[in-house]
């Protein structure tokens, strides 16, 4: 809730909207697809053939099956890197199919 008289910066509304609309998560979760290549990398995003996330599972489909087998090796990292990007707690699951 706003606080009379208090002055807030844009920003600062922005996110206490979207907090009181519950529709924070949802744009953090978009923000993954936006951040994709630049966590993995160039080479693997160019496979990536579908991604799209859900309730923090992040759902990814490759068209190479070496670089499914290499992302599975390192998938809490992946995780991990981003959270980083976008806040934690947003991926909570990789599942790599």
């Amino acid at each position: 809730m706003l606080n009379q008289g208090k002055i807030l910066k844009l920003n600062e509304v922005m996110n206490l909207l979207l907090k009181q609309y519950g529709i924070e998560n949802k744009l953090r979760e978009t923000e993954v697809a936006n951040v994709w290549a630049e966590v993995v990398g160039g080479m693997i995003a160019s496979k990536t053939k579908s991604l799209y996330i859900k309730n923090g599972k992040l759902f990814v489909s490759f068209t190479s099956s070496v670089v499914r087998n290499e992302l599975s090796m390192v998938r809490e990292g992946v995780i991990a890197a981003l959270n980083a990007k976008v806040g934690e707690g947003v991926v909570k699951e990789l599942i790599i199919h």
